[in-house]
């Protein structure tokens, strides 16, 4: 056969389609593989041990070919040190207590953030101090009723975007929760029950303003700024309450040129228009009809994206916010 030919091209267009397709398959195996083991044996697939866990030798392989090279499993078992600080997270948030106030207490306290408690496996983070989003994790993670859990986030391509360099190095996406793979029992020891976890999940605690009272925004966490994609804080403004966005900065930041202004809009014109998003019949809302049109937002898994004097519906990423969503691996 001659090089070049149209025949050479051809058998060459076949073998690569060939590949690739062999590599699909092996790919689909090996995911399998990695459930299957996540879901009915409760294994420990690698990766860093989240805050509060350490890894300890968890004995044979359990593959007979692997047991035989000497091959042993790491298991999960609690951090002396920084286990009591994820029980104490958990306890005070089944309380009451806001994220916010938890990652101060953390920092006031001096306590290790997990990229300074482990900066071997958290070479690419500062390990300064907490932050809100870091203790938010820890409350959201089912690891610690005792469970393995695979597949809550991968990364996608390489370069720019996460760690430089090395494997994993793409843009890190958190996957939902429908997409989770959990183990059927309890496999190490948990931080938490089952009934703790699950009411702390979703919870918000209402923040009394300066007088005192408690100021409740039913749309929180629900509406999006069309310009920036960032949530709507709550904002108080002629006793009304209302939605703003500032487009990430704030009073000590001065406003770059050419950037966008905030944006506002009140809370009672929301939900009049929600009534015409949702198909409501047109009329006054009162309170409890506000509520009722805000749990249909939410029991459909919407958000409200605002920009322009525009207002549109679209589907909202998935959350673990929910008992039912909690439990529904197990």
């Amino acid at each position: 056969m001659e090089l070049g030919s149209p025949v050479h091209e051809a058998l060459m267009v076949l073998l690569g389609a060939q590949a690739q397709r062999e590599v699909a398959r092996a790919r689909q195996r090996v995911l399998a593989a990695m459930r299957s083991q996540t879901r009915l044996q409760g294994r420990f697939l690698g990766g860093r041990p989240p805050y509060g866990y350490r890894l300890v030798d968890g004995g044979r392989h359990p593959n007979p070919v692997h047991g035989r090279w000497g091959r042993r499993v790491q298991v999960l078992a609690p951090d002396p040190v920084t286990a009591p600080w994820v029980r104490w997270m958990f306890a005070e948030r089944a309380q009451g207590r806001t994220v916010a106030s938890l990652a101060r207490e953390l920092n006031e306290r001096g306590v290790a953030c997990p990229s300074g408690a482990d900066p071997e496996r958290n070479a690419h983070r500062s390990g300064e101090r907490w932050i809100v989003r870091t203790v938010a994790m820890i409350l959201e993670n089912p690891r610690y009723t005792g469970r393995q859990v695979w597949n809550r986030s991968s990364t996608a391509g390489h370069g720019s975007g996460s760690r430089p360099g090395g494997r994993g190095s793409g843009v890190l996406r958190y996957n939902p929760v429908s997409e989770w793979e959990v183990s059927e029992r309890i496999v190490h020891e948990p931080l938490v029950d089952d009934e703790t976890f699950v009411a702390v999940q979703g919870m918000r605690v209402a923040k009394p303003a300066k007088d005192g009272e408690v100021r409740p925004y039913l749309l929180a966490g629900l509406i999006v700024c069309g310009l920036c994609g960032r949530r709507m804080d709550g904002h108080w403004v002629h006793g009304r309450a209302g939605y703003r966005c500032r487009h990430g900065f704030t009073s000590a930041k001065r406003r770059s040129d050419g950037e966008p202004r905030n944006i506002y809009i009140r809370e009672d014109h929301l939900l009049k228009a929600l009534l015409h998003l949702l198909g409501r019949a047109a009329g006054p809302v009162e309170k409890g009809v506000g509520k009722d049109l805000v749990d249909q937002v939410r029991e459909q898994h919407l958000q409200i994206h605002y920009s322009d004097q525009r207002l549109e519906m679209r589907p909202a990423p998935l959350m673990l916010k929910s008992a039912e969503t909690a439990r529904r691996p197990v």
